[in-house]
């Protein structure tokens, strides 16, 4: 015979077991929630950084022709010692059609200007810049011994502005242009815009002239890309709009004759 206190316990763990079921086990769900899903992210792009090389455009043939025409023309002047050179066209803006590489000036009396090194500019600028050397250089140098030979600092060049990147495409990349570094005398003597010594009559003639034959020059006090050479080019603008930037220096002072 059970006791009653074992009686009491039964029923006290029946009845804690009954309210344990009702009110716990049952609120607990039967299988965990699903985490919520997410969309798939689409990969992220990264920019190609490498760099991209222009892409060489193809020129027409009717172009072609009419620069090659035009070309024969301006050498059949012998104003020029030069040999054509192949048209190219990149998708960047660079090249042109109808240019040739320049090795020497033909000078009236038979004689010749060399360029050193050669220029690769269009057939139309190195006509013009032919006429300047013959019409202009030559008397404006013969007074010291005369013109030899032409320095030059740059010509053909597929590259922005002064080398800045993001500016607009230079006349250099139209092959449009040429820098004149230096010119060289028949005795050796070596006149520029940064060589002491040069004439001030001389600079002052060759910027007056320049200014006339090109629609750029670009010299010294210009705008800080140009102090040790002068660049000149045919750009065609609006309205026929010219730039002439050129500031020649000062004249020394009068000398100061001692009293008597």
């Amino acid at each position: 015979m059970k006791s009653p206190a074992f009686t009491l316990i039964f029923a006290a763990c029946f009845w804690a077991s009954a309210a344990l079921a009702q009110h716990g086990f049952a609120s607990l769900p039967k299988t965990a929630p699903m985490p919520e899903m997410r969309p798939l992210e689409a990969p992220t792009r990264t920019e190609d950084t490498r760099p991209r090389f222009p892409v060489l455009l193809p020129v027409s043939k009717e172009d072609a022709q009419i620069a090659a025409s035009f070309c024969k023309a301006v050498l059949a002047k012998e104003k020029l010692i030069a040999e054509p050179a192949l048209a190219a066209m990149w998708d960047n803006g660079c090249g042109a059609v109808g240019q040739i590489t320049i090795r020497a000036i033909k000078l009236k009396d038979g004689g010749e200007v060399a360029l050193r090194p050669s220029a690769l500019i269009r057939c139309e600028t190195a006509e013009l810049f032919a006429d300047w050397v013959r019409e202009e250089l030559v008397p404006a140098t013969a007074a010291y011994s005369g013109i030899a030979r032409i320095d030059v600092a740059a010509s053909y060049h597929c590259r922005p502005r002064n080398n800045v990147r993001g500016a607009r495409m230079s006349e250099h990349g139209r092959a449009n242009a040429i820098d004149v570094r230096a010119i060289v005398m028949k005795n050796g003597r070596r006149f520029g815009v940064d060589i002491p010594d040069t004439p001030l009559q001389l600079l002052a003639s060759m910027r007056r002239s320049a200014c006339e034959y090109f629609t750029t020059v670009l010299g010294p006090g210009s705008d800080g890309y140009h102090e040790d050479h002068v660049h000149v080019d045919y750009a065609q603008r609006r309205g026929g709009y010219r730039l002439c930037r050129w500031k020649l220096p000062l004249p020394p002072p009068p000398r100061q004759h001692p009293l008597r």
